[in-house]
């Protein structure tokens, strides 16, 4: 008999527990998705779903429990802390970093070389964001601006910035690009939401309601179409329409520093200071789960449980986490089980600069990027 099924009695075949939870997983989803559906008509689109969920498991996949290993370091990739990275989602062929230097490094990814350094902002760079409609990079920085670079000018001598948005206080950290509309939404130190008209720079709107530093600013086709959080922990559901919160979650105890939506999905992962993963369900807000967190030993340092950074990667359904004294975990997104943690030593030796402040996975779900405060990037890849 086959070991991938249990026998509870000589009548009843069940599928394995993680199966088991996994379809329970989706099912949840789907009563949002199906609501308006009668309970029969309702009930088959579940069954359905469960049905490919079962035959979908037979399908060749990466293995969320194979093990990520490091492939390659880019030491000196820039000269400060590495504050944020960016993939180009459309070739998946090179990616852009952005650092304390104030410089912007686009970088070809076969190769690992550096094909333009943009320069222009006069204190750190903070947040990067890739139009997929126009060959167009938009950039916050600790200088209080918001710049837009058109790359197909990367190599002129009258340089490539061709805007420029005025109205931000304080440093911008987070920027976001709305997938439809013409909107360019950008937060930070002055703990407000702005959102621009991309082609006319006009500010178009501002979101009001977060009492500190907007951390990270997420959009997606449906509603709420916008999601942000804050040091002042708390994350917001917006009513861009009517230009309020639709939706205020107070679960974490700490300053929520990252935050993902899942890319194929209605969910999204938020990360605290405290080491917290907690998994939301749209469009409500409601609390999916808390995240398996390692406990915290008391030899480590303060700064062991803040959480810098989240991605996700589609492809597997693995979730990374990134933290401020270098470790790395990587759990299951369906179930919150963390199956693998470590550590990414700094190249200089201090303690201090083992920070991981950024990271992505790429299009194929094959390779991991970290950006760090020893001012390198390095390549993760898993083994079959």
């Amino acid at each position: 008999m086959s070991s991938d099924i249990l026998l509870h009695n000589d009548n009843d075949i069940l599928p394995p527990e993680d199966t088991l939870s996994e379809a329970m997983y989706n099912n949840v989803k789907l009563d949002y998705y199906f609501g308006g559906l009668p309970k029969k008509d309702r009930q088959e689109q579940q069954q359905q779903e469960s049905n490919e969920l079962v035959l979908s498991s037979t399908t060749p996949t990466i293995s969320t429990h194979s093990d990520w290993q490091l492939v390659r370091t880019l030491a000196g990739a820039h000269k400060g802390w590495i504050r944020c990275i960016a993939m180009d989602e459309v070739t998946n062929k090179w990616f852009a970093t952005g650092s304390a230097d104030s410089t912007i490094k686009i970088w070809d990814f076969e190769n690992n070389s550096v094909k333009a350094i943009l320069t222009g902002h006069i204190l750190g760079v903070r947040a990067l964001c890739i139009s997929k409609k126009f060959p167009y990079l938009f950039s916050g920085g600790e200088d209080k601006s918001l710049r837009c670079w058109d790359l197909e000018r990367s190599n002129s001598p009258a340089g490539c910035q061709i805007r420029s948005y005025h109205g931000h206080l304080g440093g911008v950290y987070s920027v976001a690009l709305h997938p439809e509309l013409d909107l360019l939404f950008s937060g930070g130190k002055d703990c407000v939401v702005r959102v621009w008209d991309v082609r006319s720079r006009a500010e178009a709107m501002t979101l009001l309601g977060h009492q500190n530093d907007i951390t990270s600013i997420q959009t997606d086709y449906n509603d709420p179409q916008v999601v942000t959080s804050s040091m002042d922990g708390t994350i917001r559901l917006w009513d861009l329409r009517n230009q309020k919160t639709e939706m205020l979650i107070t679960n974490h105890s700490k300053s929520v520093r990252s935050m993902k939506l899942h890319p194929k999905e209605s969910t999204f992962v938020s990360g605290d200071a405290n080491g917290d993963i907690k998994q939301w369900l749209l469009p409500k807000g409601e609390l999916l789960n808390e995240f398996e967190t390692v406990q915290k030993n008391v030899n480590q340092r303060d700064n062991s449980r803040i959480i810098n950074t989240l991605s996700i990667n589609p492809v597997s359904n693995t979730l990374f986490s990134g933290y401020d004294d270098g470790r790395l975990e990587f759990y299951d997104y369906v179930n919150g089980k963390l199956h693998q943690s470590g550590y990414s030593p700094s190249l200089s030796g201090s303690e201090n600069e083992g920070a991981i402040y950024a990271s992505t996975f790429d299009m194929s779900g094959l390779r991991l990027l970290t950006c760090h405060a020893d001012k390198s990037i390095r390549i993760w890849g898993t083994s079959y």
